[in-house]
């Protein structure tokens, strides 16, 4: 039986939006985060490349995740200010523009969905460090083997969890 080992890939950094809807301290108003995740990928190495996991393979699969994050506003589901936010963009036809923009495709996911067209994700819980090591992993754990998430949103605020 070989060892195991662990790649690590780091997405540095996506921008997103997002409030904390029934916090009671600042974090309740819109305000905005530079992302920065960090995924470890456990596998044997791999005889010919030397591998466990190509690193820039596993970055291009994390980016397609997080790509859907990047300048999105993330709202956690009931937030009375998301119809509001639609319809200020729907007015102003505030549009993710595929000409201009990076096409993106629909989150539908129990833990979180969203509106590619505006650049929204709607999450079942709070948009915390912690509930978006979870959700990524969901959205990642059949396309890389995950052995650990890491998600900071600043210098202070970050999680991490094994699988």
């Amino acid at each position: 039986m070989s060892e195991k080992y662990r790649s690590i890939v780091k997405v540095d950094s996506f921008q997103y939006a997002h409030r904390f809807m029934n916090w009671n301290r600042e974090a309740k108003h819109l305000h905005g985060h530079s992302g920065y995740l960090t995924i470890e990928l456990e596998d044997e190495v791999d005889p010919v490349t030397g591998y466990a996991h190509a690193c820039k393979d596993g970055m291009k699969i994390a980016w397609e995740v997080c790509d859907h994050f990047h300048h999105a506003t993330l709202f956690q589901e009931g937030d009375p200010l998301l119809d509001a936010v639609l319809d200020v963009y729907r007015k102003e036809g505030i549009v993710n523009d595929p000409d201009h923009c990076v096409p993106l495709k629909k989150i539908d996911h129990p833990l979180a969905w969203s509106y590619p067209e505006y650049r929204i994700v709607v999450t079942k819980k709070v948009s915390t460090c912690e509930n978006l090591c979870e959700l990524f992993y969901e959205l990642l754990k059949d396309k890389m083997p995950i052995k650990k998430i890491e998600m900071r949103s600043s210098p202070i605020n970050a999680a991490s969890k094994e699988f």
